[in-house]
């Protein structure tokens, strides 16, 4: 395993484990809101956090992706310091146009929107508390950007502490109810902010950089426009269930979605965040596609092999964060094909990287758009009849659909040769050994030994198949052990 992969690995090391803690603190925190809160609510709750994900990409209008794909072509640090101070200033500046916007629909139509009555005061707890968690996002920003994981993992662990601490004294102590669950997150997202101020004065120089800025939007418009339209297209599925049938299902689908989507956050967010400034910061070095050909090999065995694991203990989570409501435990039928779909999901991340090294982002767009319509297309014909679960067959296909279009989009601008027989193998033993996990003894201390054993023996499938070779283990090994020292 070469430096770079080395160091690619480190980097996702370090972001795993803020992105575990977060996903940790749910198993704290969602008891919590499930205990202190109804079923209707706790669906409220997942919808109202589809609304902030669509806040957060109408915000930032690709300079986000710009300040990304430009950083690294400033010539000198002050240089950096004011494309920094340019684009912090117009995401800002958006971030409070569009946390407005969207504020005045939800006092409008939050009827209509989520089928449930709130209160004015708990959409404008809601709001602001938002508008702080859009203010963390360039600091952090620019700290993946110089490559800092471990100051940027202490930042956003400060404020998953934070996060914990309050949800527990507005609903344990204080005993708000509903209107608590977003207390706690407006004093976190502020506390957090006031913490970053010194980072963005750090990294600031006050001087306005127009023509970059203008490049930004240029660059960054097509990605702006289909993300926005994609994320809207991608969130359907909570709100086509919930009006085809109530917030709660929403809700328990949202849950079985959180399961799945800790693929997502402990891997797939921390190795993609991780190689993508890594990337674009070694975009001329001629080693860069063998880099580019081994990560793409291990991202899939990694996300097979934690993919799994969240698949065999799903039972178990579910139970834990639902506080054993029977209402929720047949969303882990749902995970497997929420699993897959999030799987194909980051090898499409993984292969968006050659279209954005070459400013194809109008082939992004096309292929966000499409595969969002298709998702929304797919959700109100399957949703009807077979409700959540025809929800989690069009996450899987549609995912499914964009991973190959942008596969074979990239490769009209590289050549990438990817082990499809590798790869399908790969992903009929993770499928047969997924089904076998379902006959499960009733026995607690049977079924932890027996999903034990079967992760065991999945491990050696792909070792005795060739997925995956003892010279490979021992330097991902080498690897972590040398991650955990220089920690």
């Amino acid at each position: 395993m070469n430096g770079s992969t080395k160091t690619i690995f480190k980097q996702t090391s370090i972001y795993s484990i803020g992105n575990t803690l977060r996903k940790l603190s749910g198993v704290f925190i969602l008891p919590l809101v499930k205990h202190y809160t109804s079923q209707e609510e706790f669906g409220v709750w997942m919808l109202l956090e589809t609304i902030f994900v669509f806040t957060q990409v109408l915000s930032g209008w690709g300079v986000k992706s710009g300040l990304t794909r430009w950083y690294y072509d400033m010539v000198s640090e002050l240089e950096k310091k004011r494309l920094f101070f340019t684009a912090m200033v117009f995401n800002y500046a958006m971030s409070l146009l569009t946390i407005g916007i969207i504020g005045g629909v939800l006092a409008c139509f939050s009827d209509q929107i989520l089928k449930y009555d709130i209160s004015s005061r708990l959409i404008w707890v809601f709001i602001i508390s938002g508008l702080f968690r859009l203010l963390h996002e360039l600091p952090f920003i620019v700290l993946r950007l110089q490559q800092k994981a471990m100051k940027q993992t202490a930042y956003s662990s400060f404020n998953v502490l934070l996060l914990v601490l309050f949800t527990f004294f507005f609903l344990e102590f204080s005993r708000q109810g509903f209107i608590g669950v977003f207390k706690a997150q407006l004093w976190s997202n502020l506390i957090t902010f006031l913490v970053l101020i010194p980072v963005i004065v750090k990294n600031s120089q006050p001087v306005f950089k127009w023509a970059e800025l203008k490049e930004m939007i240029h660059y960054g418009i097509p990605l702006a426009f289909s993300n926005i339209l994609t994320t809207v297209l991608n969130l359907s599925d909570r709100h086509i269930i919930n009006q085809f049938q109530n917030p709660a299902e929403s809700g328990s689908y949202g849950l079985s979605f959180k399961v799945a989507n800790l693929l997502e956050m402990v891997l797939v967010t921390s190795f993609i965040t991780s190689y993508t400034y890594f990337y674009f910061k070694s975009l001329n070095d001629p080693d860069s596609f063998k880099v580019f050909k081994k990560l793409q090999r291990y991202f899939l065995i990694l996300l097979a092999i934690v993919g799994f694991g969240i698949v065999l203990f799903a039972r178990e989570i579910i139970w834990v964060t639902s506080v054993g409501d029977a209402f929720y435990q047949d969303g882990v039928y749902l995970v497997p094909f929420l699993i897959l779909g999030l799987m194909f999901g980051g090898l499409r991340q993984f292969f968006t990287l050659p279209l954005n090294k070459h400013k194809k982002t109008r082939a992004i767009s096309r292929i966000l758009i499409s595969g969002g319509i298709v998702n929304v297309v797919l959700n109100v014909w399957l949703v009807p009849q077979y409700g959540k679960q025809g929800a989690a067959w069009a996450t899987l296909f549609v995912q499914f659909f964009m991973m190959v279009w942008f596969y074979l989009e990239s490769g009209k601008c590289e050549t990438l040769t990817i082990n499809i027989k590798e790869s399908l193998l790969l992903l009929f033993i993770w499928g047969g050994f997924v089904a076998v996990s379902f006959f499960v003894p009733e026995n607690l201390f049977l079924a932890l030994l027996y999903k034990a054993s079967l992760m065991g023996f999945f491990l050696l499938a792909l070792f005795l198949f060739k997925v995956i070779r003892l010279d490979e283990i021992k330097e991902l090994i080498e690897t972590v052990k040398g991650v955990l020292q220089r920690k």
